[in-house]
C-alpha cells in the first residue's frame, strides 16, 4: 500500500511540472506574439563634419525715431558664404543677457546686395534711447532659427 501512495504523489509532481512547462511554453508564445506586432521605423544616424563660417558685418545705417532721440531699426550689409535665413539683432548698453533685448529680422527684409553679401533690415521691438544703445550685437544662420538663451 505504502509503494501505491508514493506512486500517486509522484504523478502529482510529474502532472504540476508538465503544467508548468505548458504555461511557460504559452506565456513565451505570447510575449513573442505581443514583440512581433511592435512596429519600429526605420532610422538612420551617423556623423560628419564641415566647415561652419560666420558672418562678418560691413556695413550699417540706423533707423532713429522722429525726434531724433530713439534708435528704431538697423539695416546691415552682412558678408558671408551663404545667404542668411534668420537674423536677431540687440542694440544694448553692455552685451545683451536677455532673450528679450533681442529682435528679430524678417527673412522677408532679408535680401541678397551682391556676392556674398547681404542686406538685413531689422526693427527694434521698442526704440532704444540714444544713451542706451551703445552696443549693436548681431548673429545670424544661414539654416535654421537663431535660439537665444
Amino acid at each position: 500500500m505504502r509503494k501505491g501512495k508514493r506512486t500517486f504523489a509522484s504523478r502529482k509532481r510529474k502532472i504540476a511540472g508538465l503544467c508548468a512547462f505548458v504555461l511557460a511554453g504559452v506565456i513565451g508564445v505570447g510575449a513573442y506574439a505581443f514583440t512581433a506586432s511592435n512596429i519600429v521605423p526605420a532610422q538612420s544616424a551617423g556623423g560628419g563634419s564641415n566647415v561652419v563660417s560666420g558672418y562678418t558685418e560691413v556695413g550699417k545705417s540706423y533707423t532713429f525715431s522722429a525726434n531724433g532721440e530713439e534708435t528704431t531699426g538697423v539695416e546691415l550689409i552682412l558678408k558671408g558664404e551663404q545667404e542668411p535665413h534668420d537674423v536677431k539683432v540687440a542694440l544694448t548698453k553692455a552685451a545683451p543677457t536677455l532673450s528679450t533685448e533681442w529682435s528679430d529680422c524678417p527673412e522677408a527684409d532679408i535680401s541678397k546686395l551682391a556676392a556674398k553679401e547681404f542686406l538685413a533690415k531689422c526693427t527694434f521691438k521698442a526704440a532704444i534711447p540714444d544713451a542706451e544703445g551703445l552696443l549693436l550685437s548681431v548673429t545670424a544662420v544661414s539654416q535654421g532659427e537663431v535660439i537665444i538663451g
